[in-house]
């Protein structure tokens, strides 16, 4: 390498760690809510439910009866195996 990109790659990292420098005094003397959120208060959470009920499972049946196994042959007679010739 020739000592003028060796000047080049140390002003790069002087200006990078001064940039990093800056960035840790401005962040100490900030508080985090106020950086991220201005002046307005705290948004509420995305997954509360307020005051809401609670909403019904996504699984269950409610008041139906269990649905048939998928898999189950039902009254019908046991089909013949298709990997026999």
């Amino acid at each position: 390498m020739s000592n003028k990109w060796l000047v080049v790659v140390v002003l790069v990292l002087l200006v990078l760690t001064g940039a990093m420098g800056l960035r840790n005094v401005v962040t100490a003397h900030a508080g985090a809510i106020n950086v991220a959120n201005g002046g307005a208060p705290i948004p509420p959470d995305v997954w509360s439910n307020g005051g809401a009920p609670i909403p019904p499972d996504a699984w269950s049946n409610g008041g139906a009866p269990i649905p048939p196994d998928a898999w189950s042959n039902g009254g019908a007679p046991i089909p013949p195996d298709a990997r026999v010739n």
